[in-house]
């Protein structure tokens, strides 16, 4: 038995998961919000990705999206813009839970530290019925991602959008509030407090130990980040120099160069291959005008009358020795100074453990993080226990996230000696690679961009940089997801091994297996002529959001007002061009009930049949071009062939096929207008 993200038990029967959700640590069911937003279904989007996920703002914005790098779609060509399509739906939608939950257990629960696992901790914990209580040091709940994370990549409005709906929760949040030193674990435990989750993140920037750190004009990352985002001022002089080659060297760079100096660099041991962060941040970096300088490795930091004047380096040989151990080597007499005003050191990041003062049997490392159970991040002491960076040591918001989860069942495990699991996080193996024989079969499509402010703005000013998706680019781009693994299955016991699903899948996918049943892969493309072609009905689509258009017209058609005249359903292909003016078009005059379905093949022609015997006098059938669709002249094909079994059937029953009008929509509204008029002088003709 499981327990989902709502907190109800069910039964797990999953054989092999998409690689996209392997990939996130929390498991986010990308591909499930990805197939609505196709479906301009963006408030159910909005609602499967905030159960899961907390803090879908500032994860539609810096995550680093390790889904993205296990996409299959990048087999292709690019993978899908996961992230970017997250933060999509968090700009349209704001959580909107007034949910105040049963408090059900008489336990409560101390969380330290509010960033990203402090938050998820309590989230789920208030979900499943507990009084939680935060400890934040800081004036406002966040973390790191709201002390560190410059605000032109994440807005601090959105980080308190996130957190708003943890607070309408019931949770308690006490700001402004140092455990280790305005308070102690023991005091909390004294306050009545059950269980301790600690995630007190690493709040310290490392120390580089080389001569000249001590100098007026160096300044630690951490602390740097932390003034200018708060503050927006700080005195650089004209020249800087970033040492480090992470994402948060980056941020230190690109926010030193809004604070007004004419150069800003960044030196680093590894070579641009080795950098340890995203190719599309160091892209962003470098189109800022930023001067990077991988392999460069710091020796002596040089000043005069107690001010940094420059660095001295030394070209770098190795950064890894010959056993994959960090031990930088350097070429000998390749000394070189680069002059600069002030140095920026954001060469990592360490823990803070005064936070577990008092606290003697809590077991730490060398490097400062805490040790738990990995299975239930308890430390050695019963009661409490610790995640995110502090476990971790260098993690991503994600990791924490993940461990905010983890650890809010693992503490209602603890306190009420159950042994409940989330099954999003069992460990499936992922959906093999698409097969290379029908990589060829699949479109092409382009990766949709990213709009930004105007270069010259952009680092003049603290304004985000990034202006997210408008709806019909964030609808095209996940238009362009395979829905891994949610395809089309056949049922065994039912399926006679006929090859009907063989002939007609136009992707080569359906095989005949050793039992002479046919079985379906994970390489299904989900478009759905295998489904309406079997002469048995032994295959179905394993998605939820697949109802092939019959769920989609019996809530469309519902209340009809037949005094406005004729009831015309209009059936179109979601992959359409136009397929945002057509789900909104209206004609005067007339009740028009408009139909979506993502792929005109996948429809049955009963559907057509349906469209009558719930009141409509006609139907229309939008069929997109074929550059447009997804699914290729396939799509239009087989829709077409359908559309003629549908006639057939109509005048099997004494129903005039003129009824069933088949065009594509070329441009606009008018084009539909037209068809429509002509639809209903048809309608009106063989009426009489």
């Amino acid at each position: 038995m499981t327990i989902n993200e709502s907190g109800s038990i069910n039964k797990t029967c999953h054989e092999e998961e998409a690689p996209c959700i392997v990939g996130c640590p929390i498991r986010q069911d990308g591909r499930d919000y990805i197939q609505l937003i196709a479906r301009r279904k963006f408030e159910e989007a909005f609602d499967v990705v905030h159960k899961r996920n907390i803090l879908p703002s500032a994860c539609g914005r810096i995550c680093t999206h390790p889904c993205e790098d296990k996409c299959r779609r990048g087999t292709l060509d690019s993978s899908i813009a996961i992230a970017w399509l997250k933060r999509f739906l968090s700009d349209r939608i704001s959580p909107t839970s007034d949910e105040k939950p049963e408090v059900k257990y008489s336990e409560k629960i101390a969380i330290i530290g509010g960033g990203p696992a402090g938050l998820a901790a309590a989230h789920d914990l208030a979900l499943l019925g507990y009084q939680t209580t935060i400890f934040e040091e800081q004036g406002q709940v966040g973390g790191m991602i709201g002390i560190g994370v410059p605000i032109f990549r994440l807005p601090r409005k959105e980080i308190e959008k996130d957190a708003e709906c943890v607070k309408n929760l019931g949770v308690e949040i006490r700001c402004n509030t140092r455990v280790g030193t305005d308070i102690k674990i023991n005091d909390i435990k004294n306050e009545g407090f059950s269980a301790i989750f600690i995630t007190a993140g690493l709040p310290q920037s490392k120390h580089l130990p080389i001569h000249g750190v001590e100098l007026d004009g160096v300044i630690k990352g951490v602390n740097f980040l932390h003034a200018a985002n708060t503050t927006g001022k700080v005195d650089l002089g004209e020249k800087v120099l970033v040492i480090g080659g992470g994402a948060v060297a980056m941020d230190c760079a690109r926010t030193a160069l809004r604070l007004g100096p004419k150069e800003v660099h960044i030196s680093c041991l590894e070579s641009r291959e080795e950098m340890p962060t995203s190719d599309y941040e160091i892209e962003e970096t470098l189109h800022e005008g930023i001067i990077l300088h991988p392999s460069w490795g710091p020796k002596r930091i040089v000043g005069q009358n107690g001010k940094v004047t420059g660095l001295e380096t030394l070209n770098v040989k190795a950064v890894f020795d010959d056993q994959g151990r960090f031990n930088p080597s350097f070429h000998e007499g390749s000394e070189e100074i680069i002059n600069v005003d002030t140095i920026i050191l954001a060469i990592g990041q360490g823990s803070d453990l005064s936070v577990i003062d008092g606290v003697e049997d809590i077991q730490t490392t060398r490097g400062g993080t805490i040790v738990v159970n990995k299975e239930t991040l308890m430390t050695d002491v019963p009661g409490i226990f610790a995640g995110g960076d502090i476990v971790l040591g260098r993690g991503t918001m994600t990791l924490s996230l993940e461990h905010g989860k983890r650890a809010a069942l693992t503490i209602h495990n603890y306190l009420q000696n159950e042994n409940q699991i989330d099954d999003r996080f069992l460990d499936l193996p992922p959906i093999p690679d698409l097969a290379p024989r029908r990589v060829e079969l699949i479109k092409r499509e382009e990766r949709a961009g990213m709009t930004a402010i105007d270069d010259n703005r952009r680092v003049s000013s603290f304004d985000e940089v990034e202006l997210g998706f408008d709806e019909d680019t964030a609808v095209k781009e996940a238009q362009r997801c395979m829905n891994c693994g949610a395809g089309a299955t056949v049922s065994p016991d039912i399926c006679i091994g006929c090859l009907t699903c063989v002939r007609v899948c136009p992707y080569e996918i359906p095989v005949i297996n050793d039992e002479k049943v046919a079985y379906i892969d994970g390489d299904c493309q989900s478009c759905g002529i295998c489904v309406v072609e079997c002469p048995v009905n032994a295959i179905e689509f394993k998605g939820s959001y697949e109802d092939q258009g019959k769920d989609e017209l019996t809530n469309a058609i519902k209340g009809i007002n037949r005094s406005n005249g004729p009831v015309i359903v209009n059936l179109f292909c979601h992959y359409n061009k136009f397929a945002g003016s057509i789900a909104k078009y209206t004609e005067a005059g007339r009740e028009v009930v408009n139909v979506g379905v993502l792929g005109l093949s996948k429809i049955d022609p009963t559907l057509l049949l349906q469209a009558f015997e719930n009141g409509a006098d006609g139907v229309m059938v939008n069929i997109c071009t074929d550059e447009d669709c997804h699914y290729g002249s396939s799509c239009g094909e087989w829709a077409n062939r359908k559309i003629s079994t549908a006639k057939r059937l109509l005048s099997s029953i004494g129903m005039d096929q003129e009824r069933v009008m088949v065009t594509c929509t070329s441009s606009d509204n008018d084009s539909l207008s037209n068809t429509t008029k002509t639809l209903l002088e048809k309608i009106g003709t063989t009426s009489n």
